[in-house]
């Protein structure tokens, strides 16, 4: 769920430690209605794209990890060091490829025969993805991405911002 361990911790104990306007939620509806792909065939990409935006010049630790119920089982750590663009400090990681666990978990998932058995395995796999200083350690982003399959076909998302009392 979306308290998932991490990194020793869990998601509740880096959002106390703040600051708490890092922290999101993303939600995700997916279009898994994509024609079926040999997992051998290597023309196939499976990647994502993050693009960050700061004022300040500094190198961010960028953590992925897919967790399943509650428990970290893949994690991927980069860093990234901004390039001036028009006078902007931009942070890109394009075209990172997704690990074998996220590819194979992947075709397992569009392997199931309907989209309610897809989501079942869906409300047990949460991404934390962490953005950090990679020089203080910092929290400077959090977020939390849990999954749904689309009803449509079409991929969409909600974004909210995580409050505590």
């Amino acid at each position: 769920g979306i308290n998932a361990e991490y990194g020793g911790g869990s998601l509740r104990e880096l959002f106390h430690a703040g600051p708490r306007q890092a922290f999101f939620l993303i939600k995700f509806w997916v279009n898994l209605n994509t024609p079926n792909v040999d997992p051998k065939f290597t023309d196939v990409f499976f990647g994502h794209d993050n693009r960050f935006e700061s004022t300040e010049r500094l190198d961010l630790k960028v953590s992925t990890k897919a967790c399943s119920f509650g428990k970290s089982v893949v994690e991927k750590t980069q860093t990234v060091t901004p390039v001036i663009t028009d006078g902007r400090l931009i942070y890109e990681l394009t075209k990172s490829p997704l690990c074998a666990y996220m590819v194979t978990f992947i075709y397992k998932l569009k392997d199931l025969p309907v989209p309610k058995l897809m989501n079942n395995v869906l409300e047990n796999f949460t991404i934390l993805q962490h953005i950090t200083n990679n020089e203080t350690g910092e929290t400077l982003l959090c977020m939390a991405c849990m999954f749904e399959v689309s009803e449509t076909n079409e991929s969409q998302y909600s974004i909210y911002r995580l409050v505590g009392h």
